[in-house]
């Protein structure tokens, strides 16, 4: 477990999580520009395409993925662009399916399966925005998305070239995050608010009044993704759900660099999830975990979060070395120890 200095006053990991997800004062960035990424059946995705002003030529493209309930202007996410865009990588913001910026196109929600969502927009950029290949960096649920994505649709025909991804706080065992998350008094319900409100939000022929109203009375994330999820999208069980999108069964599949980042103090994480995997059997992935900065936070005394740097590296890495990006990364953290 490498240390981690937190910044005053983010003490804890409950405050590090509230600072990454909620802190009213993103970082400003320029404006981009809108697009709209079709899915086959209809629905289509909103993203937000950056250019660096001091452009860099071969720089891959960089995808940035959101977690539940989440969207492009979560504070974390606007973090990393800025300092993406700093070093001349080119960025785009992709809002899920069911998200706030993508709702005027959905008649359906995201859950932890649809990686196939993160595929079909991926493979319907325009070429020359991904000439020079394709990062992909997952925060949360959005990390999950792309370990699954990796695990078993890199080899989707249409798809761009992939060079690696990095995963931030990412729930490898989905069972154990739900019942994290549940145990979570005020952090757990009002994420489940959020959840609940964002479902309830897209007009769907999909969503019946039996399960409009078991998501109104659910009382847990996982009675939610149980009564609710699990039957809508035809999945037998809960069991079933978690076990078929389960991304820590996926990892020894990947063959792309990924650098997964977890935090030991993460309230929606236990340090049991990653304890169970067998890193022995997953060469590609360099895992990471800290003594503190919470779930998607990591926010040391340093300007720019030690999730921004490490990502930082490891994309410098694998866009100009690959060989020596997870050396980059782990630099990174050297330095801050």
């Amino acid at each position: 477990m490498l240390p981690f200095h937190p910044r005053p006053p983010w003490l804890t990991g409950r405050l590090q999580t509230l600072r990454a997800l909620r802190w009213p004062f993103p970082a400003r960035l320029a404006e981009g520009h809108r697009l709209w990424l079709p899915l086959p059946d209809g629905d289509a995705l909103a993203a937000t395409l950056h250019l660096p002003e001091a452009a860099r030529p071969g720089r891959p493209l960089a995808v940035l993925v959101h977690g539940l309930a989440g969207g492009e202007d979560d504070p974390c996410l606007r973090e990393a662009v800025g300092a993406l865009l700093r070093r001349g990588f080119p960025v785009l913001r992709l809002n899920l399916r069911g998200s706030a910026a993508s709702r005027d196109r959905s008649t359906s929600h995201v859950h932890l399966g649809r990686s196939e969502d993160l595929a079909a927009a991926l493979a319907s950029l325009p070429p020359p925005l991904v000439n020079a290949g394709v990062l992909l960096a997952g925060w949360s649920l959005g990390a999950a998305l792309v370990l699954l994505l990796l695990g078993r649709l890199s080899a989707t025909p249409g798809l761009p070239r992939l060079l690696g991804a990095a995963a931030i706080s990412p729930p490898l065992q989905p069972d154990l995050a739900h019942a994290a998350i549940d145990a979570q008094p005020l952090l757990g319900r009002a994420l489940l608010a959020a959840y609940r409100r964002e479902v309830l939000a897209v007009p769907a022929r999909d969503l019946p009044p039996a399960l409009r109203e078991a998501a109104q009375a659910a009382r847990s994330l996982r009675e939610f993704e149980s009564r609710v999820t699990a039957p809508r999208f035809g999945y037998p069980s809960y069991a079933v759900f978690c076990e078929v999108n389960r991304p820590a069964a996926v990892l020894p599949r990947i063959r792309r660099p990924v650098l997964l980042l977890t935090a030991a103090d993460d309230p929606f994480l236990p340090p049991e999830a990653a304890a169970r995997i067998a890193w022995e059997d997953c060469p590609a992935i360099l895992p990471l975990q800290l003594a503190g900065g919470g779930h998607c936070g990591f926010y040391d005394r340093r300007p720019e979060a030690l999730s921004v740097r490490a990502l930082l590296a490891f994309f410098e890495g694998l866009a100009d070395e690959p060989d020596i990006a997870a050396g980059r990364a782990v630099a990174a953290f050297d330095a801050a120890a």
